[in-house]
């Protein structure tokens, strides 16, 4: 028992000098390839001057290496994405009513997402026609397809489905509306002569829940910038559309490089969303103080007006 012991200990040990020389190899061969450098500034030879094929950051996954190469070396391996995303942009403020509109189809949007497949009702008859409508549900607009109305834009009307294709029912008093183009979509959809505001839901009003706004085209006033005199007490005379259009609105509180909703004497940015200061170009009048000069020359203004820009 004890020789055949003696030869066991013996064939162990030879089989541990073995393992560890074949390791001693494998660690020579790695070195001497340099597909691994642990003194390397990025983990991987020679640091990356943005001429080769690789970049200083790269994104995980195949080839994922930081200081350049094919990402051979697996030990320099990026394990997580670098490229740290952008925030999320700004709002467009083309389609800035867009909530108000909820999900599905789109109010006054392309009539064949509430057309018939076959464009028939398959009894041989002509389908009804539908649109993309607003209906009060539980408290809410909800988009959906239904029959048209009879009446068109500026008609009467009690709910959505008084009002032809494309058109809703905006609240006028406490009895009933009027029909309106939808903007749901791009709020310079609108005709000529009106602009998308927000307005109360005719449905919502008469049935004397809480009061649900909808996007329609209301008519313009053409009032005259920094002079509210053709507005109501409680508003003010203000830009609405990008060709210059003004009209008068109830005005916010914002001011210079504030978010909009704008007070008297300001107008909303659409590229910002940001409150400018208005003024008149003629010289005249110092709207904008010392250190700041007006500057027009825009459409987007009614001629002899600007914003206050920086005089540097």
């Amino acid at each position: 028992m004890s020789y055949l012991r003696a030869r066991l200990f013996r064939g162990l040990a030879a089989l541990s000098i073995a393992v560890a020389s074949a390791c001693a190899s494998s660690d020579s061969a790695s070195s001497d390839d340099g597909s691994y450098d642990p003194g390397g500034p990025w983990g991987g030879g020679e640091e990356s001057s943005g001429t080769g094929n690789g970049a200083p950051f790269v994104s995980s996954g195949a080839g994922g290496a930081i200081g350049g190469g094919d990402g051979a070396g697996g030990a320099a391996a990026v394990e997580e994405d670098v490229n740290i995303p952008a925030p999320g942009g700004a709002p467009d403020p083309y389609t800035r009513f867009a909530h108000l509109c909820g999900e599905g189809c789109t109010p006054g949007g392309n009539p064949s997402e509430c057309s018939s497949p076959a464009g028939s009702s398959g009894t041989g008859t002509p389908a009804q026609v539908l649109h993309c409508q607003l209906a009060l549900v539980d408290g809410d607009a909800i988009p959906r397809c239904g029959p048209a109305g009879r009446f068109g834009a500026g008609g009467p009307c009690h709910r959505g489905t008084d009002c032809a294709s494309g058109l809703g029912c905006a609240a006028v008093d406490a009895e009933g509306g009027v029909c309106r183009q939808y903007c749901c979509g791009n709020v310079e959809s609108c005709a000529p002569g009106t602009y998308c505001d927000e307005r109360p839901m005719a449905e919502s009003v008469i049935e004397g829940s809480h009061p649900v706004s909808i996007p329609v085209c209301v008519p313009a006033v053409n009032c005259e910038l920094l002079n509210d005199s053709a507005c109501p007490a409680d508003q003010t005379c203000t830009i609405v559309r990008e060709d210059g259009t003004t009209s008068c609105v109830v005005p916010g509180v914002g001011r210079a490089d504030e978010a909009c909703p704008c007070a008297p004497g300001f107008v909303c940015s659409m590229l910002t969303n940001q409150c400018k200061q208005l003024c008149r170009i003629d010289g005249s009048a110092r709207d904008c103080g010392t250190g700041a000069k007006c500057q027009g020359g825009s459409s987007a203004y009614p001629p002899g007006f600007g914003v206050c820009v920086s005089a540097r």
